[in-house]
Parts: structure tokens; C-alpha cells; sequence
């Protein structure tokens, strides 16, 4: 569902994290029900806060520490889709400091 176009737009596909600001460019949380993974409502995940706490940490890590870049530029990047979305072949990058 995350990258269904009648769900995210046209441009489904693209990474846009403005989709996720109001018109003052302040952070707007989205409808739990968008991201299936974590479910919704009453019954939602337990882990869900620590998953994304994680995931900032890890992530502000390792883009202050590292410049990544794809291995083979001129390779089109495909999706496997699957119950999970996959990069067909996966996704190879370059880490350099």
C-alpha cells in the first residue's frame, strides 16, 4: 500500500516528504490507517513508537556519517512486490565518509 497510486497520488513512487507538511511547512501526522504494517486503531502495535524511534536514530547516524551512492547509476532501480516491498536484485550503494 505504500506506493499505491490511489492512495499516495500520481507520484506514488517518488519520494516526496513534503506529503507530510501543512501549508506552513510544519510536520502533520497522517491517518494511522495509511501504514497497514502497524495496524490502527485500539489494536495498534506496540513496538510502532519504538520501530520509528529506531528508525530516526539509525538514520540520522548513518546520513551525517556516511554519503551513499548507488553502485551502478545507470541501472533502473525495480520493485518486487511481494507482502513487503522489495528491490528486485536489491538495492546496492556505496558508503564513503
Amino acid at each position: 500500500m505504500g506506493r499505491m497510486k490511489w492512495q499516495w497520488g500520481e507520484h506514488a513512487e517518488e519520494f516526496h516528504p513534503e506529503r507530510w507538511l501543512n501549508e506552513d511547512d510544519v510536520f502533520q501526522q497522517g491517518s494511522s490507517f495509511k501504514f497497514t504494517a502497524f495496524q490502527a486503531s485500539p489494536r495498534i502495535c506496540l513496538g510502532k513508537e519504538f520501530a520509528y524511534r529506531q528508525m530516526k536514530i539509525f538514520s540520522a547516524i548513518l546520513t551525517t556519517s556516511f554519503i551513499f551512492k548507488l553502485s551502478d547509476e545507470q541501472k533502473a532501480g525495480n520493485y518486487k512486490v511481494m507482502l513487503t516491498l522489495h528491490s528486485d536484485g536489491g538495492l546496492h550503494v556505496r558508503p564513503s565518509r
